[in-house]
């Protein structure tokens, strides 16, 4: 049986700099591969980038979530690409930056996650959550 889990963690150097995952099928590569972009290349913070409007290709139409700017969607229809404005493309991710003894979570509005912390004691010494 195929999946499209892709639970993912971006480090950096030699330690866990985030971690994020969300469903949505075929969906989810290129959800999650946007999120990436949004964090590394253009220095989102997790909350905006798991929020930030996505796009999905499959043949020779482009899926594009509301939220993106009328000039951008009319220089993609000006290239010729057929655009189909969708209300939400993958489901809701969620993403957890890790920062010295500290994991801070986000989680986006196309689904009703909330990131929250738990604990039972220390996972490890010093470990700390913070949930914005």
């Amino acid at each position: 049986m195929t999946s499209s889990m892709s639970p993912l963690i971006v480090m950096g150097g030699d330690e866990p700099w985030f971690a994020l995952g969300l469903p949505g099928a075929t969906r989810i590569f290129p959800s999650a591969m946007q999120a990436v972009i949004n964090v590394i290349d253009h220095g989102m913070n997790p909350q905006t980038a798991v929020e930030a409007p996505r796009i999905w290709t499959q043949g020779q139409e482009l899926e594009i979530e509301q939220g993106f700017d009328q000039s951008v969607l009319r220089g993609i229809e000006r290239r010729g690409h057929a655009l189909n404005e969708v209300r939400l493309i993958g489901g809701g991710m969620g993403m957890v930056v890790f920062k010295g003894s500290t994991m801070t979570g986000s989680s986006c509005w196309r689904a009703d996650g909330t990131p929250i912390a738990v604990s039972g004691g220390m996972a490890r010494l010093g470990s700390r959550f913070d949930v914005r």
